[in-house]
């Protein structure tokens, strides 16, 4: 059966993760991806060093993650000889994506004018820290600013009293951005097959922040910052509130029909007496005295094991979850039917585990034949032949630095 994205070819002049990752989600199901590095260091997400333990002794775990199902060039694109194998490989190429800030996409002459001057059916597709428009074009931009600090993460997911904004997860912003990268591909290549014209679409870090917050950002018209501040005061929400178990266990509640699940949780939880309580009879009363309810029920919730509390929450239809760690995501029961989590072997035949995209095609969301990431300049050879240079011409351009 045929991929969803079989026979769109992508050339992705792009570094480190928030462009790669819509790479890789194409990749995994069927697009023919060129990672176009540079000769010698290649993608510096290669050598990338945080101390945050990406590095297994036989992967980069990161780069696994963003680059599988790849074939990657090494070009000297600073060269004419380079530009032109680039220009070669457009003349191919259904899309072109980069994460190069418009400066030096200018200064490469590498602009959509010029490729879509050559290549009038090429889909061009950029992402950036902060847009493409302004006077920040050229700003550089990562997750950890573009998105989490300019982005409002970093204040709107501050807890109450702490001082200092909240450290952002890695890549969270840019695999975020990595979807709405994917999402504008998906679009610009139905819009090319419905009228046969090629657009340009812009994607950035701070336009993925404000969709993923707009939730906040469209009530900020309503309330002035001090009073924004407070919309999410937990004590007024004490059926949407994290219950702490005994051993340290965590029960999220979200009930947004408060009515319908309150008389529920009172017998569950065995305290039918809250329900005769007239500070707690109505869903207002409720929220005016959610700290005093709050701390019947954590008192309640808090003298139990979790395992204790189990049977009972597994019992109830209702919309309530255990907050979970990382490694009890990594192999939640749900996450293993889905197939949200898959293997793939890399260079030294021994198997990594990555996470597939949030969309499934078929029932499938990792890719049918998981491949691992390419080393740098793996394909070089392949990809040249195929557009038309000969053993000699690839020979004397590696020679030469043009290529690797």
């Amino acid at each position: 059966m045929k991929e969803v994205f079989s026979g769109v070819r992508i050339i992705e002049l792009a570094q480190f993760v928030f462009v790669p990752a819509a790479g890789a989600l194409l990749a995994d199901h069927g697009a023919e991806v060129i990672h176009v590095e540079t000769v010698g260091s290649g993608d510096p997400y290669r050598s990338l060093k945080i101390g945050d333990g990406r590095e297994t002794g036989s992967a980069n775990l990161s780069l696994e993650q963003n680059n599988r199902g790849k074939k990657s060039i090494a070009i000297d694109l600073k060269t004419a000889a380079g530009r032109e194998v680039l220009l070669r490989l457009i003349d191919t190429a259904d899309v072109f994506l980069t994460s190069l800030r418009p400066k030096a996409i200018k200064a490469l002459r590498l602009t959509p004018e010029d490729l879509q001057g050559r290549n009038p059916k090429l889909i061009y597709v950029r992402g950036n820290g902060f847009g493409f428009k302004g006077a920040e074009v050229d700003k550089a931009g990562y997750d950890a600013t573009a998105f989490w600090a300019r982005g409002g993460f970093a204040h709107a997911l501050r807890p109450k009293g702490m001082i200092e904004p909240l450290k952002p997860r890695p890549a969270l912003g840019d695999h975020l951005g990595g979807v709405s990268v994917a999402y504008g591909i998906a679009g610009a290549l139905f819009k090319r097959a419905m009228t046969g014209e090629a657009a340009v679409v812009d994607v950035s870090l701070l336009s993925t922040a404000v969709w993923a917050l707009s939730a906040d950002v469209v009530v900020s018209q309503t309330q002035s910052p001090e009073q924004h501040a407070h919309v999410g005061n937990p004590t007024r929400a004490p059926l949407r509130y994290p219950y702490r178990t005994a051993d340290d266990r965590f029960i999220q509640l979200m009930f947004l029909d408060p009515d319908r699940y309150w008389p529920a949780l009172c017998h569950n939880i065995g305290r039918a007496d809250l329900l005769q309580d007239s500070r707690f009879a109505t869903d207002p009363a409720r929220a005016d005295n959610g700290a005093d309810l709050i701390e019947e029920i954590q008192a309640t919730i808090g003298s139990r094991d979790w395992l204790e509390w189990k049977p009972v929450f597994d019992a109830w239809d209702a919309p309530w979850e255990l907050v979970r760690t990382i490694h009890e995501v990594a192999v939640d029961p749900q996450v293993e039917a889905n197939g949200l989590l898959f293997d793939v072997a890399v260079q030294d035949g021994s198997r990594v585990r990555l996470a597939a995209g949030p969309v499934g095609f078929d029932g499938r969301y990792a890719p049918a034949t998981p491949v691992r990431a390419p080393l740098l300049g793996e394909h070089t050879d392949e990809l040249l032949l195929d557009a038309g240079f000969s053993r000699e011409e690839i020979g004397d351009m590696s020679l030469r630095c043009v290529v690797r």
